[in-house]
């Protein structure tokens, strides 16, 4: 019996690779194309024999801004390549100096997943490149004038895949973001990254913001806050803003502004 298992599994065409399906999302298209391309060359062979992580370590090296890729097999003739993207987690809202502005989806890794678009169901980050040698390629694009006819403008243009902001800072705005909320039990309606200040300004549901810097601790500066409501009340007060980035005696300084 041992003898005709081995016969049926590797002297026959029981388990030939006859087919070959890619799984994906709809934003991995191009590699999807390409994995398929790379796994023709298995048609034919015995999956059985097939060293499936040596081909997906040698497929994550080409695409390293995929989380994963998955050789499954499924007996008896067809091997499924599965392409796993990071995580969507965040939307940001890049503004230039020249006010104009252009709206992302960044993942896990600070990489753009989507450009163009917004998911209502993810954090926002307003990102001020003010100041900033941030690297927006210029590339030409064309619109129509009032006249109908076709003019060229500047837009500035990132790649998908590209990264947008360093996993770290990412990391940090939005735990920050979590850490407020918990710790006063007040929304956070939009995440302000200063890119050249390295400062965070947090606007809360009470339409003030927060003003934290990302050079100092920020756990700190949260606690200082805490501190303070003894005399300043956050929930009433008709506040502009608060700034905990002034460090006084014993670290305790908070200076806020009220609305006029």
């Amino acid at each position: 019996m041992l003898a005709a298992a081995i016969y049926a599994a590797f002297g026959t065409r029981l388990f030939e690779i006859q087919k070959i399906d890619i799984d994906g999302s709809a934003e991995t298209l191009e590699e999807q194309a390409a994995v398929k391309t790379y796994m023709q060359d298995f048609l034919g062979g015995n999956m059985l024999l097939l060293n499936t992580a040596e081909h997906e370590s040698t497929l994550i090296d080409q695409y390293s801004y995929l989380k994963e890729i998955n050789i499954i097999r499924r007996p008896f003739h067809t091997l499924i390549a599965k392409l796993i993207t990071y995580d969507h987690i965040a939307n940001v809202q890049v503004e230039h100096e020249d006010g104009s502005k252009q709206f992302f989806i960044v993942n896990e890794l600070g990489s753009i997943a989507s450009i163009g678009t917004t998911d209502e169901t993810l954090p926002t980050i307003v990102m001020d490149v003010t100041g900033t040698d941030i690297d927006l390629p210029t590339t030409m694009s064309t619109k129509e004038d009032e006249a109908g006819a076709d003019s060229e403008v500047n837009m500035q243009n990132l790649s998908v895949n590209q990264e947008l902001l360093p996993p770290d800072i990412l990391e940090t705005l939005l735990d920050t973001k979590e850490k407020f909320e918990g710790k006063f039990n007040m929304q956070v309606m939009e995440v302000h990254y200063l890119k050249c200040a390295r400062e965070l300004h947090l606007f809360t549901e009470r339409y003030f913001f927060v003003w934290i810097d990302l050079t100092q601790d920020v756990s700190a500066q949260l606690s200082k806050l805490k501190k303070s409501m003894t005399q300043l009340n956050i929930y009433e007060a008709p506040l502009e803003y608060v700034d905990l980035r002034v460090s006084g005696q014993g670290g305790e300084k908070v200076i806020y502004k009220l609305s006029e």
